[in-house]
């Protein structure tokens, strides 16, 4: 089964099941998914279920809606997608198997062109996805928990849980990537301040996090 988790500042506050039909996601209280905020429309956007597929739309063209902080008026949710309405961040989790049936369906041998000239034989996103490392995590650096480790378990984790400010850390098809939820502009990779946009993480990345420095590691 989908899920939406609804979050602010890095604090979880509900987790919706995603069943077939149309949801409605908006400031008012009869919404589906109701997010209790001015910067949010009385009924900003509305998602489509229809088995594995999800599709989020604006319902008006003047709304302002991110994923993985990219505007959309309408997108096919994939796993791990964060979708961003006013400060309010909706993480996307599909469950592992249909992620699973997702990656068997892409490699479905299709029928065979008429014979050519060999060429270089192509590979999809899903089979270099299989074969990246995808088990990534942390080292702190410094402060009173200096040299503590902290594996990434999940598809998402959530620093701010960890004790630190709050900020994400999601597992995409691509790889990992951060993205800060504070209001203040205090994370920075590799000592480039990522602003709020999403910000990849490579084996080795130095993460500072207020005045917490973390290093990232990816494991084979």
């Amino acid at each position: 089964m989908a899920t939406l988790t609804l979050a602010f500042k890095g604090k979880t506050l509900q987790i919706y099941p995603l069943q077939d039909g149309v949801l409605t996601i908006g400031r008012e209280p009869g919404c589906d998914i109701h997010i209790d905020s001015l910067a949010v429309e009385p009924q900003h956007a509305r998602l489509m279920v229809q088995g594995e597929k999800f599709v989020l739309t604006q319902t008006k063209h003047d709304n302002t809606t991110l994923i993985n902080h990219k505007p959309i008026e309408e997108a096919q949710l994939q796993n791990n997608d964060m979708i961003r309405i006013g400060k309010h961040v909706l993480m996307f989790r599909l469950d592992d198997s249909v992620v699973e049936q997702n990656k068997s369906d892409s490699n479905i041998a299709k029928p065979s062109a008429p014979e050519q000239a060999p060429s270089v034989p192509s590979v999809n996103e899903d089979q270099v996805e299989s074969n990246t490392p995808n088990h990534g995590w942390l080292q702190v650096m410094n402060g009173k928990m200096l040299g503590k480790t902290f594996k990434l378990r999940s598809g998402l984790t959530d620093l701010g849980k960890l004790g630190m400010l709050p900020a994400l850390i999601a597992l995409r098809r691509s790889g990992y990537f951060i993205s800060n939820l504070a209001d203040s502009n205090n994370l920075s990779v590799s000592n480039k301040a990522i602003g709020d946009k999403s910000h990849p993480l490579h084996d080795g990345d130095l993460i500072k996090l207020g005045k917490v420095t973390l290093q990232f590691h990816l494991q084979a």
